[in-house]
């Protein structure tokens, strides 16, 4: 009875170490797609910008000013003109923008819910999911500082 008490605790530890890299391996990978998305924005990289978005599938939504000064909502469903819009920027900001990652939660292993800040520009609410291994932006939600 002991020997099969340890070796329950043994495979169970075993997973928990195993799923523990997991999720750090994920953290690394969702991080990755954030700075590629960000810094990427900042140095006009269309690289950069198409590796950290499903670009054919992700939104984007964002509260921004009208002419008048009113907030009022705004949406784009395809990323892929967006993407390509950032990446013709002839004066980026540059690159090692100043942005931090607030928040990052990781569900079921495949969709992760990311609040970013930019320090000067914006928040966003980011949404990636994990497909065939990799981790994409699917949604964008923001708001301007």
């Amino acid at each position: 009875m002991f020997k099969s008490l340890l070796i329950a605790m043994s495979l169970t530890i075993f997973s928990l170490g195993a799923q523990a890299h997991t999720q750090a391996s994920d953290k690394v990978a969702i991080e990755a797609a954030v700075n590629d998305y960000f810094q990427g924005q900042g140095e006009a990289s269309k690289e950069r910008l198409f590796r950290g978005f499903a670009a054919d599938h992700a939104t984007m939504v964002g509260v921004v000013k009208d002419d008048a000064g009113k907030d009022v909502i705004k949406s784009w469903k395809d990323m892929t003109s967006v993407l390509n819009k950032w990446a013709s920027n002839k004066k980026p900001a540059g690159g090692n923008l100043d942005g931090e990652i607030l928040s990052l939660d990781v569900v079921d292993d495949r969709l992760a819910v990311v609040l970013f800040r930019s320090t000067t520009r914006f928040y966003d609410a980011l949404t990636l999911a994990k497909v065939n291994g990799d981790w994409k932006i699917i949604g964008k939600s923001y708001i301007l500082q």
